[in-house]
């Protein structure tokens, strides 16, 4: 059975997509300001945020940022050579890579990761509201 979508469906729809977009704008503002990419940026949130015991290797923060893998070996590159990520041999499997945080770099992201949170606060209200409306 197909759904019927109204006229207000697609005003919910275009203000949730223009919020989402001001909200990358606004973050690739915030990481410009502390000297950063947007993907930069992604690159300190997918080390940190990486849920294994161990650090992330340079596939695991590809798939997180939905790019190829030699383009995350670039980023990671560029990153590194602002003293923002290292990589680590692994203690069991030499030949595999990991990467981590410097002190700078979590510095960075820490001073990022608290304003983004208080902002998707303020975005998930405006999802939970049209989610809200659907069910009415």
């Amino acid at each position: 059975m197909a759904t019927r979508i109204t006229d207000a469906d697609y005003t919910r729809l275009l203000r949730l997509r223009t919020r989402l977009r001001k909200f990358e704008h606004w973050s690739a503002a915030q990481a410009a300001a502390m000297g950063l990419t947007s993907s930069q940026h992604q690159l300190l949130l997918a080390i940190r945020g990486h849920d294994d015991k161990e650090a992330p290797t340079i596939g695991d923060v590809a798939d997180y940022l939905l790019v190829r893998h030699n383009t995350a070996v670039e980023l990671a590159n560029r990153t590194q050579e602002l003293g923002l990520i290292d990589r680590v041999r692994d203690g069991a499997d030499h030949r595999v890579v990991r990467l981590a945080l410097t002190d700078e770099g979590r510095k960075r992201l820490n001073a990022l990761s608290a304003d983004h949170i208080e902002e998707l606060a303020r975005l998930a209200e405006v999802v939970d509201e049209l989610f809200d409306t659907l069910h009415t």
